[in-house]
């Protein structure tokens, strides 16, 4: 199952964007995934290498994904807590874009001609990043619930 795809994505990017940019929003998700230590034994496995460069910033999230995930961005790709965490908010439970993308345009795409305008830049992953991990930090330690009498106060 794949979570997202950059080549379906191509044929909605604005000339004269290079083709690179339909996976920019999602090596963002994928670089704070790896950097997070929640990538896939898959990809420890094969390409550790390139989780090394990205880790080391020597390549963007995007040229990780471009190298080792062939235009898709799967299960595979990340770890058990990865998963459950991208189906949370990279995709919401009826199979939709998640909470993500949404944070995505407000942090990075503001102002911008349009989504697909976001550079692939460590400067930009730096601005999305502290966003990312507070939707993760709330994903993992949600907020106690209200008991019921506590709405009549």
């Amino acid at each position: 199952m794949a979570y997202d795809r950059a080549d379906f994505d191509y044929s909605t990017e604005e000339q004269p964007l290079p083709k690179g940019h339909a996976a920019t929003h999602i090596g963002m998700f994928l670089g704070w995934a790896i950097l997070n230590g929640l990538e896939s034994d898959y990809h420890r496995l094969n390409s550790a290498e390139l989780l090394a460069r990205t880790r080391r910033r020597e390549l963007t999230g995007r040229q990780f994904f471009e190298a080792a995930c062939k235009e898709q961005f799967a299960l595979k790709d990340l770890g058990v807590e990865g998963n459950a965490f991208a189906e949370h908010y990279y995709r919401d439970d009826s199979g939709q874009r998640g909470a993500y993308f949404a944070d995505y345009k407000e942090t990075l795409a503001k102002g911008l001609p349009s989504f697909w305008h976001v550079a692939d830049t460590w400067e930009n992953y730096d601005k999305l990043a502290p966003v990312i991990t507070r939707r993760y930090q709330d994903w993992k330690n949600p907020p106690p619930r209200k008991r019921w009498w506590q709405f009549w106060k």
